[in-house]
């Protein structure tokens, strides 16, 4: 007599973390991987808004029983000195807090509102 064995369901494994490709810019974003990956979340800090451009490489972890995938950030392109933060969208062009206490802005800078240079007003 013969008897017919279901086949298992193979899952793919894939690992908990890796790096991706954006494929589809925007939010949600679409990420190459082991194969391509859409509706991709974004998981990023709280006040800290950012939107992957089509391209660039971006590391994606994957969480919970389905695994599902979610942009964390991306590979570090400009080096800092330890205690520094750069936010930069375009080269030369950021915000840089240097661990001594300074602010340095680069590139064309615009003010909305009321600037003030050591408690006086600048009129504009």
């Amino acid at each position: 007599m013969w008897m017919a064995r279901g086949q298992k369901e193979e899952r793919l494994q894939e690992p908990g973390a890796e790096l991706g490709q954006v494929t589809l810019a925007g939010a949600p974003v679409g990420v190459a991987l082991a194969g391509e990956r859409r509706n991709v979340t974004l998981c990023l800090p709280g006040g800290y808004h950012w939107a992957p451009r089509q391209g660039e490489a971006v590391l994606v972890i994957k969480s919970g029983p389905e695994g599902a995938p979610c942009v964390v950030g991306a590979p570090e392109a400009d080096p800092v000195a330890p205690g520094e933060v750069w936010l930069s969208v375009a080269q030369g062009v950021g915000v840089r807090l240097t661990a001594d206490g300074h602010i340095q802005l680069q590139g064309p800078v615009e003010v909305t509102g009321t600037l003030k240079v050591n408690g006086q007003e600048v009129e504009g």
